[in-house]
């Protein structure tokens, strides 16, 4: 039986599990198994170079315990270094070029339809009650409501028991749960004037939250969550999905978190130059250091609602044999390469942190095991004993987590769409990519902060061709087939007669 730890309560999974028959021979064998509460953590632009496990500078003490338990992920990769064609493509467990099923950027007025999105649907067949507060980012504006009469119907068909959907600090006044719960302190034209402010001049001006921290959005989401899990039934396993806005911009990190890191010993990576210019701002190092601060502020901020969450599992009783997964939907660059915010395939955008924490399975250290974001899908479903939905690019990265296999991908694949389809391919030790008529090449294993671009190196001319075929094959093999499991039209006609189509006679070298 699978671990029993803590006084987390027994539920069996209703399957009955057969043993292998080359261990147990032709008798089946039942095999009662727990089924985890999931909690996910998904935050958003954590840059993985302020992960305190490579980065002393990073106060994340909750975070911290989790990942000591856990497997840390080092070479995790988002679908698409944008909000909305990531967290879609969890949902989905497909790309953003599985042209239909997705998005390539942050559109206007786009919903995901309900159905590719299957993976809380598949929880929810494995059991579970399903759930995700905070933030969504499945659509935006109103072309829901040409497939769906109310949002609820929309989330119903997506596989949602409950949702509170909360996108972040509003640039506008709105009515989302955050809006209503501002309008009832009196709170709400003060914060939408603030965000826009900052939004439409300078968004990474690093300046405290207009609100005290009781009333800072993220912790209004962790709210709902730790209610959610206080009233929820402790003999139904939950899926909970929990979105903080933190760290993204504006730089607003509230009261207490806006000074807690000095700017003064802050150090800065050596890919940030010591000036660059972004829009019509000139950052020098000092400006650089107080930006980092606030961001910091807001990874502080985001670890503390983390130990809120674990606190409220606790109080559940079933912490103990919980699931957990934190990651974020993409990085920041954050001065690296003279650059600021997302969009980008260097490591502070592309690649994000990502932890597994499931006692008495997953094994507690690192792995350099390829992985990507939407890869989160079909980890929970095999831990749950669910069925994964057929046609999905996302694979289980529990092999890996639990020490079975050292990787479950060769490669891993990130792309964003603007005027052209860019693209990032990595394997093992390299990574190409191609971004506005730009190549890209480096040695991840020499150099770790991509300072030295080897495209143009004749010396690794054919290394380039190799990774060039990589992102080919990858691509190739990573499209939706539309046709699986058609027949020709004479295999149509013979099964309407009742006639099974002949088999071919196999050839001697066959049997």
């Amino acid at each position: 039986m699978l671990g029993t730890r803590g006084n987390a309560r027994r539920r069996l999974l209703p399957a009955v599990i057969l043993a292998a028959a080359a261990l147990c021979g032709p008798a089946q064998v039942t095999q009662a198994a727990e089924k985890p509460d999931v909690l996910v953590v998904l935050v958003d632009q954590w840059s993985p170079r302020y992960v305190s496990w490579d980065n002393p500078q990073v106060r994340t003490p909750a975070l911290d315990a989790v990942a000591r338990e856990g497997m840390i992920f080092d070479a995790c990769y988002t679908t698409s270094p944008v909000c909305m064609p990531a967290r879609t493509s969890i949902v989905t467990g497909l790309y953003p070029h599985n042209a239909g099923h997705s998005v390539w950027n942050n559109a206007n007025n786009w919903h995901l339809a309900a159905e590719p999105a299957s993976m809380f649907r598949d929880i929810r067949a494995a059991g579970y009650s399903t759930a995700q507060i905070g933030k969504l980012h499945w659509s935006s504006g109103s072309s829901w409501r040409e497939s769906f009469a109310t949002m609820e119907a929309y989330n119903e068909a997506i596989g949602l028991n409950f949702v509170v959907n909360v996108s972040g600090p509003p640039a506008a006044e709105g009515n989302d749960p955050y809006c209503k719960h501002l309008a009832e302190r009196g709170l709400l034209k003060k914060v939408a004037g603030d965000i826009r402010e900052r939004l439409v001049k300078w968004e990474f001006e690093p300046r405290a939250s207009v609100v005290e921290l009781a009333d800072y959005h993220d912790v209004f989401v962790t709210d709902r969550a730790v209610e959610y899990i206080g009233k929820h039934a402790k003999d139904k396993p939950l899926c909970l999905v929990v979105g903080l806005h933190a760290p993204h911009p504006p730089l607003d990190a509230p009261g207490e978190y806006a000074t807690m890191y000095d700017p003064q010993t802050l150090r800065l990576p050596a890919n940030v130059p010591e000036s660059f210019v972004r829009e019509v701002h000139e950052i020098d190092p000092a400006e650089m250091r107080r930006m980092l601060a606030n961001y910091l502020g807001k990874i502080s901020l985001a670890d503390a609602q983390i130990g809120r969450l674990i606190e409220a599992m606790k109080q559940r009783g079933t912490w103990d044999d919980a699931l957990f997964v934190f990651s974020s939907d993409h990085g920041e660059m954050m001065g690296a390469h003279g650059a600021l915010t997302k969009g980008r395939f260097y490591e502070e955008s592309a690649r994000v942190p990502f932890v597994i924490r499931w006692p008495g399975h997953v094994k507690a250290g690192r792995t350099p095991a390829l992985a990507q974001l939407m890869d989160l899908y079909p980890t929970i479903i095999e831990a749950i004993g669910g069925t994964l939905s057929s046609g999905k690019f996302a694979v289980s990265q529990l092999p890996a987590a639990t020490g079975k296999r050292p990787t479950v991908r060769d490669t891993v694949l990130s792309e964003i769409s603007r005027d052209e389809q860019n693209l990032m391919v990595r394997d093992a030790r390299y990574k190409w990519w191609t971004q506005d008529g730009t190549e890209y090449l480096f040695d991840l294993e020499a150099d770790p902060l991509e300072m030295k671009n080897l495209i143009d190196d004749a010396q690794h001319a054919e290394l380039a061709a190799t990774m060039r075929t990589k992102a080919l094959k990858h691509l190739r093999t990573a499209q939706v087939n539309l046709a699986a499991g058609s027949k020709s039209k004479v295999t149509r006609l013979r099964e309407e007669e009742g006639l099974a189509p002949k088999k071919r006679k196999k050839a001697a070298a066959d049997e």
